[in-house]
């Protein structure tokens, strides 16, 4: 009486070891009365042979029969009476009625017609894939389909959709428990997303503790806390939500509901154009300092403030306004193609119109204005330094130098944020699945701008010495030297004795300098 057991435990262990090697990973223990004879399996009472890919040999000498080989196997998604409720798989109330069955043909108007219970062998437990959609035909004509003998999803046309492992059926509570099938992207099956979003993924990791550094230093230390400082500080933060939430995405698409895919989508879209909006309100004040207009009233500090003000309304407007935007489309436009279908079939837009019309077209506009600022603005440098020879010693060419500085600072930036992105857009406009070498470089390169701000922005000689004297002051990170020191005494000197002579030069100049040169002021970076 005690010996079954054993053994039943046995081939119960068997049968988990072998379940990678069987179509959708489903095995059954072989009768203990199992032997081969030239690669046919018989087993059973009566005896019954089984052919070699209807069946596994195990450590230990036993057998176990791969089920959707020895019958037609269909996968329902949640376990057995459950089904999906608001976007997750719940209990269901048995006083709801809910019978599952295998639909033979949906289209518009419901299910057509229905397989006799027992045909299939229904597997439970949800697709292993990374990006899933659904068909729903009573939203979309072109979304029905039928179900063959053998478990295959097809069209109504006839078109294969998909094998019976890359999908899986069951009832949906927002469709009045109608029978529907969640798909396996083809483009992105589990193998071919993984190793396509695993560096890239890696990438946004390590740029995490970069990004939050860069905000917290310019944070705590007060003299970086200008105009510019404030801006930068906006843009970093909106690259950390939008990486910290594109993370989220990777990891949990298979476990996530619905409503939490959706959200996490709208997050990612506002964040990633929130940090271009904020890229581009940095490229604008650039340009708006050498463009020679009228800066506005007040002192430093109030001007600084007041356009803060200006740019935050701006660049948190505009994101807010293309979210929103884009929320209106999804639950007031009826044409499918326009509207942005985020949690259809992965935790983003579902179609390429979508895409181009909600996030890489507006990408799109941005980077080509920060390029067209930045062409006039290189112009009006090389204007400025011209007009600065002339005073050369002057406060108006330090002015210079330090927006040649910030210049080159924010040039850096745009071509971390713009090439790279430029790069994205095409590769994603061609079609291409990021087979490409060039690809795999552009993304690895979007995935760590966090460090490359990092170094733009963190590793420069004043900043860290201004970490240096706020939390080192007994240690000097950089020496001056005695010569740098006699030639800057040396210059000063020389300043002082021809200042009648560089007043009136200066007098002569471009009456529009002395407007310039107070915005200047208080902008070194």
């Amino acid at each position: 009486m005690g010996r079954p057991l054993p053994w039943l435990l046995l081939l119960l262990l068997a049968a988990a070891f072998a379940n990678e090697q069987c179509p959708m990973n489903v095995s059954r223990p072989a009768p203990e009365n199992a032997y081969q004879v030239n690669d046919v399996l018989w087993a059973g009472e009566p005896i019954k042979s089984y052919p070699p890919a209807a069946y596994r040999q195990v450590q230990g000498g036993g057998y176990v029969l791969c089920t959707c080989e020895t019958g037609d196997c269909i996968r329902k998604c949640c376990s057995q009476n459950w089904a999906y409720v608001e976007g997750k798989c719940s209990a269901l109330n048995a006083s709801l009625g809910v019978k599952f069955e295998v639909p033979e043909l949906v289209n518009e108007n419901g299910t057509v017609s229905a397989y006799e219970t027992g045909l299939f062998h229904i597997v439970y437990g949800k697709l292993t894939c990374v990006n899933k959609y659904r068909l729903t035909p009573s939203l979309n004509k072109t979304d029905s389909f039928r179900i063959t003998k053998t478990g295959w999803l097809l069209s109504e046309s006839g078109t294969i959709i998909a094998p019976p492992d890359k999908f899986c059926l069951d009832s949906f509570s927002k469709f009045n428990f109608q029978t529907l099938p969640v798909i396996c992207s083809p483009e992105l099956m589990e193998s071919e997303a993984i190793g396509g979003n695993m560096f890239y993924t890696i990438g946004m990791i390590l740029s995490l503790p970069f990004l939050f550094s860069t905000f917290l230093v310019y944070a705590l230390i007060r003299d970086l806390r200008n105009l510019h400082g404030k801006s930068l500080m906006c843009h970093v933060a909106t690259l950390l939500v939008a990486y910290t939430s594109l993370i989220t995405v990777q990891f949990v698409t298979d476990s996530i509901n619905e409503e939490w895919c959706v959200f996490l989508a709208y997050v990612v879209q506002f964040f990633f154009l929130a940090s271009f909006f904020w890229l581009n309100v940095m490229c604008f004040d650039l340009w708006w300092t050498f463009s020679g207009f009228r800066p506005l009233r007040g002192n430093i500090q109030e001007h600084e403030a007041k356009k803060f003000l200006i740019y935050s309304i701006y660049a948190w407007g505009s994101t807010a306004l293309m979210t929103a935007i884009t929320y209106g489309m999804e639950e007031y436009l009826p044409d499918d193609s326009l509207r942005p279908e985020f949690g259809v079939k992965s935790c983003w837009f579902s179609s390429f119109t979508a895409t181009l019309l909600y996030f890489y077209g507006p990408i799109g506009i941005l980077l080509f204005s920060n390029l067209l600022m930045f062409i006039h603005t290189a112009i009006m440098i090389v204007k400025h330094m011209n007009d600065a020879r002339v005073l050369s010693g002057s406060e108006s060419q330090k002015n210079v130098d330090h927006e040649k500085q910030r210049f080159m600072l924010y040039l850096k930036l745009f071509i971390v944020m713009g090439v790279n992105w430029l790069a994205e857009i095409i590769s994603w406009a061609s079609g291409s699945n990021g087979s490409e070498l060039l690809w795999y470089v552009t993304d690895i390169g979007n995935s760590l701008q966090g460090v490359l701000i990092f170094l733009i922005f963190v590793c420069k000689k004043r900043v860290l010495n201004l970490l240096n004297k706020k939390f080192c002051p007994g240690f000097q990170l950089f020496k001056t030297s005695t010569a740098s020191t006699r030639t800057t005494n040396s210059t000063t000197s020389g300043t002082s004795s021809n200042t009648k002579n560089k007043d009136a030069v200066e007098m002569s100049t471009n009456c529009r300098k002395t407007s310039t040169n107070n915005q200047l002021q208080d902008f070194k970076v």
